[in-house]
């Protein structure tokens, strides 16, 4: 693939860095197009974002160093060397969720209230930023014999070196793609919810039960580290199990809430 976009003398500018860059002011910007409605004037959204973005940024590397501990043990992975690199998307998104219950005690607005807005730009910006996965080579499908498997041999790619110049599933691709309908039916389901035909919290829930199942199906075909197998299953396959639950509980909870109004 293209994991250098732009390179002059000895500076190098990664197309992974441009989409995913580009994945947030997608959704920030469309974020901002709902501010009014999400009841924050500018400076209280701005805080919003930054809070949560930390919180997204933070989680996201301590899971991934927590499942690369070995490496860390070893010497081949280094805690401040290798600050740039490997961040995982589910402690990124559990930072952000975290850091945004925080957000909203100090705020005392209501989580999903907010999280319903957030259950739309998410998946807007993670399609995005999946299309960066692709181009740099990082989290790499199995070889398969289908006639859509992608050969990546571009010598800065991430691909193992296992698995390269041989045909593999674009999961980068799958993931892509599904996040993106993701997004398309939380946003369906916003509308509702501003309508009051929905209660509160449903795109939220809609948003992260459509993904814990996309990234469930899409691990078994990753080809890449997964950090170890518990039970035939990887750590992000755990973590979609209980994020599945919680939006299940969220459905229940929000619906028994709106029942009884």
């Amino acid at each position: 693939m293209f994991p250098v976009l732009i390179e002059i003398g000895g500076f190098k500018f990664a197309t992974y860095g441009l989409l995913v860059a580009s994945g947030y002011l997608l959704a920030i910007w469309w974020l901002t197009t709902e501010r009014e409605r999400m009841g924050l004037d500018e400076d209280t959204f701005w805080s919003l974002i930054y809070t949560l973005f930390f919180g997204a940024i933070g989680g996201g590397k301590l899971l991934y160093f927590i499942i690369e501990w070995r490496s860390l043990l070893d010497g081949s992975l280094h805690l401040i060397r290798d600050i740039r690199f490997g961040f995982v998307f589910f402690g990124g998104l559990l930072g952000a969720c975290l850091t945004g219950f925080w957000w909203v005690r100090k705020h005392k607005t209501d989580f999903m209230k907010i999280g319903d807005y957030f259950g739309v730009a998410l998946p807007m910006g993670h399609a995005v930023g999946r299309l960066g996965c692709f181009a740099a080579g990082c989290c790499a499908g199995r070889p398969t014999t289908l006639p859509w498997g992608v050969h990546f041999s571009h010598p800065e790619s991430l691909v193992p070196a296992s698995l390269r110049s041989i045909p593999l599933h674009p999961t980068q691709l799958y993931e892509s793609a599904m996040v993106a309908i993701a997004a398309f039916i939380a946003l369906k389901t916003i509308r509702k919810v501003q309508a009051g035909k929905l209660p509160t919290g449903s795109a939220f829930a809609v948003y992260i039960g459509l993904y814990s199942l996309t990234r469930f199906a899409n691990e078994f075909l990753r080809g890449d580290d997964r950090g170890g197998f518990f039970l035939g299953m990887s750590p992000s396959q755990w973590i979609s199990l209980v994020v599945a639950c919680w939006a299940i509980w969220i459905f229940q909870q929000r619906r028994s809430a709106a029942e009884a109004l």
